[in-house]
């Protein structure tokens, strides 16, 4: 065991990676996981001072970091974030797409055509844009992506079937960049995550509601951001170089093959 954590460690030293929406909740643990074994780590935000404080602490903990603030609806913003990362780092060697959002809850019937366009895309298009960036600007050889999902992306929801069909698509463009990458040595893999206690899915694990849904998996917890922070750093890591294009449910079993019907809305950020 000591022995795998050492090449893990020894694996991301010295090299850099982006993690969007990587200023709180999922995005922010997985950033500090990477910066403690050594990898250098942009983040992006859409808080300026949120995202100054990410970077900040992850600086005060002997880590090296940056933060980009800005939108990936802005043309230019994918190609900002990647070459602030060479410029800094020289290199890029992993990316983590964990930004989303949902300009939509309720049922899909009364979603209006402005807020269904935007749950997509901001659900979908940020990874395809980084990545489309990254790749064009030279992905380092063994490079890794991993694309934050969710659980409920194959589910039924009362709420939330846009932001899951956004999910949805993104999962559909993880197994394409997996086959358009892989020849290049490059693994494309995406995570559904479950139920997460951060601060954004706060209305869904506090109180009486939360504790409704703890009961219903058999781990007897929710998750936390570290929990899919360790997901993420095996996918990017050196014992998963041969796994790609697949997607990893990490919900405590929460969501089995065959289970209930799902009434989350998922994980932002």
């Amino acid at each position: 065991m000591g022995q795998a954590n050492k090449d893990t460690d020894d694996w991301f030293s010295g090299k850099a990676a982006i993690v969007t929406g990587g200023s709180r909740g999922i995005g922010r643990a997985v950033a500090g996981e990477l910066a403690v074994r050594g990898a250098s780590v942009v983040l992006n935000g859409r808080d300026q001072a949120v995202l100054d404080l990410a970077v900040q602490e992850l600086r005060d903990a002997g880590g090296s970091a940056i933060g980009v603030q800005g939108d990936f609806l802005d043309p230019e913003f994918p190609d900002r974030v990647v070459g602030a990362c060479q410029e800094e780092f020289g290199r890029i060697d992993f990316l983590v797409n964990n930004a989303a959002a949902s300009s939509h809850s309720g049922r899909v019937l009364d979603c209006g055509p402005d807020a269904f366009r935007d749950t997509i895309l901001a659900n979908s298009w940020p990874a395809v844009a980084i990545t489309q960036a990254a790749a064009a600007a030279g992905l380092a050889e063994g490079s890794a992506i991993v694309n934050i999902s969710s659980a409920g992306a194959r589910r039924v929801h009362e709420l939330a079937g846009v932001y899951t069909a956004g999910k949805l698509a993104l999962e559909s463009l993880t197994f394409t960049l997996s086959r358009e990458l892989g020849p290049r040595g490059v693994t494309v893999n995406a995570i559904e995550p479950g139920i997460i206690r951060t601060d954004m899915a706060g209305t869904i694990w506090n109180g009486e509601r939360g504790a409704a849904e703890t009961r219903l998996v058999p781990m007897q917890r929710l998750g936390l951001p570290a929990d899919i922070a360790s997901a993420v750093l095996y996918l990017l890591g050196p014992h998963a170089r041969w796994v790609n294009g697949t997607m990893l449910r990490v919900d405590g079993g929460r969501f089995h093959v065959g289970g209930e019907s799902a009434h989350m809305i998922g994980v932002f950020e």
